[in-house]
């Protein structure tokens, strides 16, 4: 029993350990240029687990962002996994707080998309398969940045190579996929929009008030669509 899931966790959650490989890497090169050792490249990737994040503030450290922005502007960009977690915890009341406590920790994206559904069935097996999933996508997430941060020790003057610019088109095709509605798309082009006009600001600045201008007007367009669809269904109603 536990095999066969164990399989298909791994089947599961292999394409995105694939594709997310190159992301890995070129976050672990790119942390030596910005003075990290190997083995700090290596914890960093192991304790965070977010990418997104990582990359953010990589390029905020270039800037010379100091740490209390890059924290604040990381939080922003990972509010995200409020929701996911407002999603899993229906499913997860009676699990012992050690395995919460697991869960939490492992609640990337990537998980996220590839448990919900198990998660949600209920069924005796779904710890077990949730945690072959963060493990695997965890080893091989690691595994990249390792490489990648021993590559960037190995090569003289790797941040030469324009691998920031690969960084920057990485987290792009993990943002467009995510826009599915108007709320994502107002929230997205009033992030940019900011993010370009605001770049002449010191500390990276910038970023995070084009952050928070994104999400703001995300939540608006979406509080605006619900009031809508409210209205819709109490004219039908009536």
């Amino acid at each position: 029993m536990n095999k066969k899931v164990f399989v298909n966790a791994v089947k599961a959650i292999m394409p995105m350990c694939i594709g997310d490989f190159p992301f890995s890497f070129i976050v672990g090169a790119l942390s030596i240029t910005m003075g990290m050792s190997v083995w700090q490249s290596t914890t960093w990737s192991c304790i965070v687990l977010a990418g997104s994040a990582q990359m953010v503030a990589l390029n905020m450290l270039k800037n010379g962002a100091n740490l209390g922005i890059i924290i604040l502007t990381t939080f922003i960009v990972n509010l995200r996994h409020i929701l996911y977690s407002a999603s899993v915890s229906s499913h997860v009341k009676t699990a012992p707080l050690w395995k919460k406590i697991f869960l939490s920790y492992a609640l990337t994206d990537e998980a996220f998309a590839v448990t919900i559904k198990e998660l949600g069935e209920n069924k005796a097996s779904k710890y077990f398969y949730y945690f072959t999933v963060m493990l695997t996508f965890w080893f091989f997430w690691v595994l990249a940045n390792f490489m990648g941060a021993v590559v960037g020790a190995a090569v003289p003057h790797i941040e030469k190579y324009g691998l920031d610019f690969a960084m920057i088109a990485a987290f792009i095709s993990i943002v467009i996929p995510q826009i599915k509605s108007q709320a994502c798309t107002v929230a997205a082009v009033v992030a940019t929009m900011s993010g370009v006009l605001l770049v002449v600001l010191p500390y990276s600045l910038g970023i995070l008030i084009a952050s928070l201008l994104g999400v703001i007007a995300g939540l608006c367009v979406d509080l605006a669509e619900e009031k809508k669809n409210l209205a819709s269904s109490l004219e039908k109603v009536a």
